[in-house]
């Protein structure tokens, strides 16, 4: 019996460690899919853009389109804005929803592209290429129009926009405010170049919902010093052919941070106020921006774009149909992308409604077939950790008992320190800058560790209540005590498992064509962050069962005496004396 519990400590330490490095691998590799992820889409070869009839001087100038986005601006700070809300009472006063993830760069690409970020393979700050999809930048060069960018130095990686010849950029500094300057450069290449597009953007919302946290005072007041500079850029270009679009990339939880699906978070303002905007209310979605500024600039459709411009404009717009024609052709070669063939002739899909409602079918067809191509694989991950959970109570029924009771006690630490303690959700924003991610990342696995102790300890514990005269942790008794600390790490690995295989069906752990739900592909790293750290749980959990067993008072009975981890009777022994005492087999 005593060779069985070493048997059986040495086989459970070991799955449970290979679990953890089989977890870690596979929780990188997800990670890097992620952020790796480019699409089939931008590589689509699609028709440029036609340009509406061409431009009018009016008052001795051609129409200026005056494009700024306030990074990290939530909506509803958006509101406390003078200059903002003077813009709103004389324009379109829209919220649009952001897509995931909810970063920087990802944003600032649909809002100059209209494209979301499955479409421009745009998924994190690390994207460090010319996007593939085509901006307004682009748009506006091919129209010959006079193109003014006063912003960080990133929108030079990102858009190429030292091409336009009339650039301000700056790298970001924190704990400077950065916003004065940026307007002041925009204000002098305006009049110097007399532009017919001005491309600004504001960063220092965005410094101030990392630094203090979007709920904070700093924020508040360093977006109303904000909106000042806002107000000097307005005075200085508004005119009778100025309009101004003011939005943000996306917004802050009250903590500081972004990334995630929080409302505060994907719901932004996008304010239109010039001479062909009716003053009204709206919603929409950010990929529906860029497409509304070219249809107010006159500049053809980002051909890219996922989004039809807003119902903003006070009177029909010549030539508004190249929207549909644009939506129609890029929707189109979407869908071919998707279901590997052309589209099938169909009436609806000269509209784009039609078109978006084909590519949207050839998504959940892909997806459902490959759903069923990944069940065996995902069945087969379940079955083994439903198998090592049987083992454990084929073993000892005592033992997995006892086991699940510590499993319990898993969840209940682990997701007290996460919920409740940390205030985290399943959120990209709960690491608030992507400087923050690894220490996020190991204190789980920490928080990981410390649950699968407690579970151990619980487990000890609830073992002693199952036996009528518990025996010590030594002797022959000692290698179960040991075995079950292993075996409670064990069965917690294996229910975490279980919902990995669900996550593995559903969604895959490769991101090639579709983005998948990032709260629940969070949840799922997170998951296999926590089986990671347990493999450190099950080197430390035989020593607190040791403890607890070696140490636990001992209760006289009439009864036979037995450890954990057994499965036959042993002879009958003397009553040991009180204070000492050993466990014995089962």
């Amino acid at each position: 019996m005593r060779t069985r519990g070493w048997i059986a400590l040495a086989a459970g330490l070991a799955l449970c460690l290979v679990a953890a490095y089989g977890a870690y691998t596979l929780a990188n590799y997800s990670w890097n899919q992620v952020v790796d992820y480019r699409g089939p889409y931008a590589a689509a070869q699609l028709p440029a853009g036609e340009a509406p009839s061409p431009h009018m001087l009016v008052y001795g100038r051609q129409p200026l389109m005056v494009y700024v986005i306030i990074d990290g601006l939530r909506e509803d700070v958006s509101r406390m804005m003078p200059t903002l809300n003077t813009l709103r009472a004389h324009g379109f006063d829209a919220v649009v929803r952001t897509f995931q993830p909810s970063l920087s760069f990802p944003n600032w690409t649909t809002l100059l592209s209209g494209a979301p970020q499955r479409i421009s393979g745009v998924t994190t700050n690390w994207f460090t290429e010319r996007v593939p999809v085509e901006t307004l930048i682009d748009t506006a060069l091919a129209d010959d129009r006079t193109i003014v960018v006063s912003a960080p130095t990133d929108f030079e990686m990102l858009f190429g926009v030292e091409r336009t010849g009339n650039v301000f950029l700056r790298d970001w500094t924190k704990g400077e405010y950065m916003t004065g300057g940026i307007v002041d450069n925009a204000i002098r290449l305006s009049a110097e170049a007399s532009s017919t597009l001005l491309v600004v953007h504001f960063p220092d919302v965005d410094e101030a919902g990392h630094a203090f946290g979007g709920a904070s005072k700093q924020y508040r007041d360093t977006a109303l010093r904000v909106d000042r500079d806002l107000s000097r850029l307005v005075a200085a270009l508004e005119g009778p052919q100025t309009t101004f679009v003011v939005t943000s990339d996306h917004g802050h939880i009250d903590t500081g941070g972004h990334g995630g699906p929080e409302d505060i978070v994907t719901k932004v303002p996008a304010v239109f106020a010039g001479p062909d905007v009716k003053p009204g209310t709206g919603e929409g979605t950010q990929d529906q921006v860029a497409p509304t500024v070219a249809l107010l600039a006159d500049l053809p459709a980002p051909r890219n774009a996922t989004g039809m411009p807003l119902d903003l404009t006070a009177q029909a717009r010549s030539g508004a149909d190249r929207f549909t024609a644009q939506q129609v052709a890029a929707f189109g070669a979407y869908t071919a992308a998707v279901a590997g063939s052309p589209a099938k002739p169909n009436t609806k899909l000269l509209t784009a409604k039609g078109a978006r409602a084909a590519f949207d079918e050839a998504t959940v067809a892909r997806l459902t077939r490959e759903r069923a191509a990944r069940l065996p694989m995902a069945l087969a991950l379940a079955i083994v950790c439903l198998l090592a959970i049987v083992v454990v109570g084929v073993l000892s029924w005592r033992a997995l008992l006892s086991a699940l009771s510590g499993t319990a006690a898993y969840y209940l630490v682990y997701e007290g320190l996460f919920f409740v303690v940390h205030g985290y959700r399943w959120s990209l924003s709960s690491f608030n800058s992507e400087e923050f991610l690894k220490p996020f990342l190991n204190g789980r696995m920490t928080d990981a560790i410390i649950a699968g102790v407690v579970a151990a300890f619980v487990a000890a514990v609830v073992y002693l209540f199952t036996r009528r005269q518990p025996q010590r942790a030594k002797g022959e008794f000692l290698s179960g005590w040991l075995a079950l600390g292993v075996a409670t790490v064990l069965v917690v690995q294996a229910t975490i498992g279980l919902q990995v295989a669900w996550y593995l069906w559903y969604w895959g752990a490769s991101v090639t064509w579709f983005i998948p739900d990032l709260a629940m592909g969070f949840k799922y790293d997170l998951d296999l962050i926590q089986i990671t750290g347990l493999g450190a749980a099950a080197v430390l959990a035989p020593v607190v069962t040791w403890l607890v067993g070696r140490y636990h008072p001992v209760r006289r009975s009439s009864g036979p005496a037995a450890g954990p981890g057994d499965g036959a009777a042993v002879p009958a022994k003397p009553l040991v004396p009180v204070g000492s005492g050993s466990a014995a087999e089962e």
